[in-house]
């Protein structure tokens, strides 16, 4: 195949030209009309209204069909018919700014699971479609303008098999890069990020359930208590001018989770607990009027392995009923921004 050798000038940080409009007022002409003598003077007229503010409320829908509910903990929830994960987050804007912090945004919201095919429900309940609700209250900081710091508590409130509700805190410092690439690749960035990510309380994973259940006779007690695990991962996305701005995400990320997060049963934890990786395309669908908010499509796939040996056994207390080592997920949704 035969190349072409072109001439890219070398990637820098593009620079940031700021500049502020003077509002000018137009002297009005003095007009005079047929049959009448009225002279009209500029100082006479009413200044033109100032524009309004821009919203600092705004909301984002997003509902998404996929083949399994998979936790990005590596928890198989549901494998059979098709799971339904509506999602809605506020953005109440408290403060936008020039200065060394950038924004600062409070995000609240909630996120459910619901599927086609039932599953046991708690105790003394019928089968559900009803999986689970996780209400959502985060704080976002924007700072030294490419940096974002996301706080957020999660809650996941099981409705089936007699599940706890756990409590959570997730700390993740993402890095928008995008703008060193404008000279030689607009539109493409890595954005790369490091998370944090703690149990408040009860296990967000089924690490405690062979403790419990002791299959191989270890006789080791109780489970491991509330843990953490790290996760570095980087999303590259390019922006194609095709469908109207044609956005395509390929993430990837490795997890490093504590040897309590996922237990110690079955054997010595992984340093790797797991890594996934992902394709996922964008489309703006333009034909919604102005006015009924920010329409998209999606749709992708993520392939996930679970390095951990104890992750990988406790998918037998969980949807597959038997050790996996890794998953395949395809999913499909619509976005909605007012």
């Amino acid at each position: 195949m035969k190349t072409k050798k072109l001439n890219v000038t070398p990637c820098r940080p593009s620079q940031n030209v700021s500049s502020k409009t003077a509002s000018k007022y137009l002297s009005l002409a003095a007009a005079v009309l047929p049959l009448a003598a009225t002279s009209v003077r500029a100082d006479d007229a009413a200044p033109p209204a100032p524009a309004p503010l821009p919203s600092r409320v705004h909301a984002l829908v997003d509902i998404e069909v996929l083949n399994e509910y998979v936790t990005p903990r590596g928890q198989i929830v549901r494998d059979k018919g098709v799971t339904i994960q509506p999602l809605f987050l506020g953005f109440v804007n408290l403060y936008s700014g020039d200065s060394f912090i950038n924004s600062l945004t409070l995000i609240p919201g909630v996120w459910n699971d619901l599927g086609t095919a039932t599953v046991q429900g708690n105790t003394g309940s019928s089968p559900t479609h009803w999986t689970e609700i996780d209400p959502i209250a985060g704080i976002e900081l924007g700072f030294a303008k490419h940096f974002t710091l996301d706080v957020t508590y999660t809650e996941f409130v099981e409705q089936i098999k007699n599940i706890g509700t756990s409590q959570h805190l997730d700390t993740k410092l993402s890095f928008d890069d995008s703008s060193y690439f404008d000279s030689c690749l607009k539109g493409f960035g890595l954005h790369p990020y490091v998370e944090y990510w703690q149990e408040l309380s009860s296990k967000a994973t089924a690490a405690d359930v062979p403790y419990l259940v002791d299959p191989l006779g270890k006789h080791l007690g109780a489970g491991p208590g509330s843990s953490y695990y790290f996760e570095l991962g980087v999303d590259p996305t390019y922006t194609f001018n095709v469908l109207g701005g044609l956005k395509v995400e390929a993430p990837i990320d490795v997890q490093l989770a504590a040897p309590d997060f996922y237990g110690q049963y079955y054997s010595s934890a992984s340093t790797v607990s797991l890594f996934d990786v992902g394709l996922k395309g964008t489309i703006p669908l333009n034909f919604v009027p102005q006015g009924y908010g920010h329409w998209s499509f999606h749709a992708g796939f993520k392939y996930m392995y679970f390095a951990d040996d104890n992750l990988a056994n406790m998918q037998t207390y969980n949807a597959p009923g038997r050790s996996t080592r890794d998953n395949w997920q395809v999913f499909t949704g619509i976005s909605v921004f007012f």
